[in-house]
C-alpha cells in the first residue's frame, strides 16, 4: 500500500503527463486526428473544380477517415450572407472568401482567430496575409487580365489602354459590377498617374472611354463563355481560371498580363466561430495554406501562391503573373481601404459608367 509521499509523487507524475498531453493536443493530436467532417464554401465553377481535385482530394488521400464537404457559393457576397444567417448555428465550418469581404466578415466576429499551435503553418505566411489577428488568411491571389479569342485577335493586347482601342469597338464584354471592377479602378488610376486612395476619377473617366466598345456588362454565362464562343474578342476577367481552360478547352481564350502589371484579387480561408467540427477544420486549414498545397494550385490552376516557402517556376510564374516587365510592375492593395470603399465604387462604377451607356 502506497504510503502519502507516495501518493503525493503519483498525482504529480499524473499532473505532469496530463500537463504535457493538453500541450500536445494543439500540434500532434490534431495533426493525427483521424475521423471527421469539413464543410466548406467557397468560390465556384472552375475554381471549386480544381480545388476539389488538388486540394480536396490530397487532403483526403492523407486524411481518409476525414469526410470534406463542398459547397460552391456564387460570389462572396452570398458567402456573407449565408454565414450571418447561420451565425447562432454554423453548418459551414470553412469559408474561402475575397478579402475584401473578409474583412466585413471580421467585424461581424464571424470567424474565429486561428491558434498558431494548432495550425502551425500559419508561421510560413507573410504578414500582411495574416489579416486581423489570423481571423482570415489569404491562401491565393488570381490576376485581373484580358482575355482575348484566339480565332479573333492576331495580335493580343499587350496595355490596359488597349481597351479603348476602336477596333474593339463594341467587342468587349465587362462585368464590372463585383470585385473585378473594384480591383480595375486602382489598375486604371495608376495607369493615367494617379493614386486610388486619392481619387479614382482617373479610371472613372479611363472607364467612360472604354463603356461605348462594351458589348455587354453581364456577359452570360460568363466572361470565360462568351470569350470562347466568339461572341466577343476581349473579356476583363480572371488569369487563373482562363489559363485552366486555355489548356483544357482547345486553347480558343488567349491571355494578355499587360505590360503594367495586374493586382491579384486576394482569396482568403477563414474557421468559422462556432464551428460543430473544429480540430477537423483546423487540420483542412493547416494544409490548405501549406507549401505543398499551394505549389500544387499554383502550378495546376495558375493562382498565385502566398505561403513563403513556395518557389515558381519561371515559366509557371509568366503564366500567373506576366513578362518580367509585368512581374516588376504588379500592384498590391490596402484592402482594408478598399473593403471601406467596395460598396461606393462599385455605386459609381453602375451610376457613371453601366447606365450611362
Amino acid at each position: 500500500m502506497k504510503n502519502a509521499h507516495q501518493r503525493r509523487r503519483a498525482a504529480l507524475f499524473v499532473g505532469i503527463v496530463a500537463a504535457g498531453i493538453a500541450s500536445l493536443s494543439g500540434t500532434v493530436f490534431a495533426q493525427y486526428a483521424t475521423k471527421g467532417t469539413v464543410n466548406i464554401v467557397g468560390f465556384s465553377g472552375v475554381f471549386a473544380d480544381n480545388y476539389q481535385k488538388f486540394i480536396i482530394d490530397a487532403f483526403k488521400a492523407k486524411h481518409p477517415g476525414i469526410e470534406v464537404n463542398y459547397q460552391q457559393s456564387k460570389n462572396s457576397a452570398e458567402t456573407l450572407a449565408l454565414l450571418t444567417l447561420q451565425r447562432a448555428e454554423p453548418k459551414v465550418d470553412v469559408a474561402l472568401i475575397d478579402v475584401s469581404v473578409a474583412i466585413k466578415a471580421n467585424k461581424e466576429e464571424l470567424f474565429t482567430k486561428l491558434d498558431a499551435a494548432r495550425v502551425p503553418n500559419l508561421a510560413e505566411q507573410p504578414e500582411w496575409a495574416r489579416i486581423d489577428g489570423d481571423r482570415a488568411v489569404a491562401f491565393s491571389q488570381d490576376n485581373l487580365a484580358i482575355l482575348y479569342n484566339t480565332d479573333a485577335v492576331k495580335q493580343p493586347p499587350t496595355s490596359w489602354a488597349d481597351l479603348a482601342d476602336p477596333q474593339y469597338k463594341g467587342k468587349i464584354a465587362a462585368k464590372l459590377s463585383d470585385t473585378r471592377g473594384v480591383i480595375l479602378l486602382p489598375i486604371l488610376t495608376k495607369l493615367k498617374g494617379g493614386d486610388y486612395k486619392t481619387s479614382i476619377d482617373p479610371a472613372i473617366d479611363f472607364l467612360k472611354e472604354i463603356a461605348p466598345s462594351v458589348s455587354t456588362f453581364e456577359p452570360a454565362p460568363d466572361c470565360y463563355a462568351v470569350v470562347q464562343s466568339g461572341e466577343v474578342d476581349l473579356s476583363i476577367c480572371w488569369n487563373g481560371r482562363a489559363q485552366y481552360l486555355h489548356d483544357t478547352q482547345g486553347g480558343k481564350i488567349g491571355i494578355a498580363l499587360p505590360k503594367e502589371g495586374s493586382i491579384g484579387q486576394t482569396n482568403t480561408i477563414g474557421l468559422v466561430e462556432g464551428s460543430a467540427n473544429k480540430q477537423a477544420a483546423e487540420l483542412f486549414v493547416n494544409y490548405a495554406l501549406s507549401a505543398e498545397a499551394q505549389a500544387t494550385f499554383a502550378e495546376k490552376s495558375f493562382y498565385g501562391p502566398v505561403n513563403t516557402k513556395v518557389s515558381l517556376s519561371e515559366p509557371v510564374a509568366a503564366r500567373i503573373y506576366g513578362s518580367k516587365e509585368a512581374q516588376a510592375a504588379q500592384s498590391s492593395l490596402d484592402w482594408s481601404f478598399v473593403a471601406d470603399k467596395y460598396s461606393a465604387w462599385i455605386q459609381r462604377i453602375n451610376r457613371e459608367v453601366i447606365a450611362a451607356n
